[in-house]
């Protein structure tokens, strides 16, 4: 679920807010990485190690670079236009 989100939510949302892009997206993955933790927990309590949070903040940081290059395009764009 984070993964997903953040390949289509992060950019567009970077990209359509013009107040504070990244809190937006911060604020999805705040709401989304519990019920994911939770969900992968209750099917199988072995798959959180260590390298689960690892990936996760991998993901999240792809995450982030993606919001701030799509507040970046919309700058470009509105200075251009």
């Amino acid at each position: 679920m984070e993964l997903i989100a953040a390949i289509v939510l992060a950019g567009p949302l970077g990209y359509l807010i013009r107040s504070r892009p990244l809190l937006a997206y911060l604020v999805v993955w705040a709401v989304i990485f519990p019920l994911q933790t939770v969900v992968v927990h209750a099917e199988n309590a072995d798959d959180i190690q260590p390298l689960y949070f690892v990936l996760n903040a991998v993901i999240l940081a792809g995450g982030i670079a993606l919001n701030t290059l799509g507040a970046r395009l919309r700058r470009r764009r509105i200075a251009t236009a």
